[in-house]
């Protein structure tokens, strides 16, 4: 089985994508309320891609990755990237809400086999 872990996981879309590629997610980390209320909704009425999927609810900055399996084939997530935004006020690495770098932390920290990096035009 693929092992997959997915960081800013909002409602599940790129983890629902994997799953159907044919990885396992180990865990979904989010930190907004409702995206964790949808996921564990989604789960509770039993939806076969997610009826298993561990939720962390939590800023990934501050997760205790020690139970995440050191095997990982996949790291998979669509950071906030607001400072790079079209529209946003393009302070670039200077604006705290910059999580682009803070995937790159997490993927150099777990060497997972590969990864996807999820990214929108604006």
């Amino acid at each position: 089985m693929l092992k997959s872990l997915e960081l800013f996981a909002g409602a599940g879309g790129l983890a629902l994508g994997t799953e159907l590629a044919g990885f396992h997610a180990v865990a979904a980390i989010e930190r907004d309320r409702w995206a964790c209320e949808t996921l564990e909704e989604n789960k509770a009425r039993g939806f076969p891609l997610v009826k298993d999927l561990r939720v962390v609810c939590g800023d990934v900055r501050d997760i205790d990755y020690s139970s995440i399996p050191s095997d990982l084939d996949l790291i998979s997530g669509g950071p906030p990237c607001q400072p790079f935004s079209i529209g946003g006020k393009h302070r670039a690495f200077a604006d705290e809400r910059d999580m682009f770098s803070t995937f790159a932390d997490v993927v150099a920290r777990l060497k997972p086999r590969s990864f996807i990096i999820e990214n929108v035009k604006g």
